[in-house]
């Protein structure tokens, strides 16, 4: 009952999202000339994306503490902390 809880969930914040990703995936594959090469940077971008946020929990852990998202500072600071991250992993 979790799985199907977390994937209604799921589809409902990102359907458009998930939808407007499968659409341009597959014109991606279907005017690349090198398909091999595409799929590895995609996994390429996918596998940063997940370090880089699975890196802002830990981070966000460490210095913030588990938040109980009452306090708007709690926010603000864990959303710059997101922000700086993302930089991080985009440019480097």
């Amino acid at each position: 009952m979790q799985i199907a809880k977390f994937f209604k969930r799921l589809f409902k914040q990102y359907s458009v999202d998930i939808i407007l990703a499968i659409v341009f995936t597959v014109i991606a594959f279907a005017y690349v000339y090198d398909q091999s090469a595409l799929l590895s940077a995609i996994a390429r971008k996918v596998a940063l994306a997940s370090v880089g946020l699975v890196y802002y929990y830990i981070t966000r852990v460490v210095k913030v503490g588990f938040i109980d998202w009452r306090d708007p500072y709690d926010k603000i600071y864990s959303i710059a902390l997101l922000l700086y991250i993302g930089l991080i992993f985009a440019l480097g």
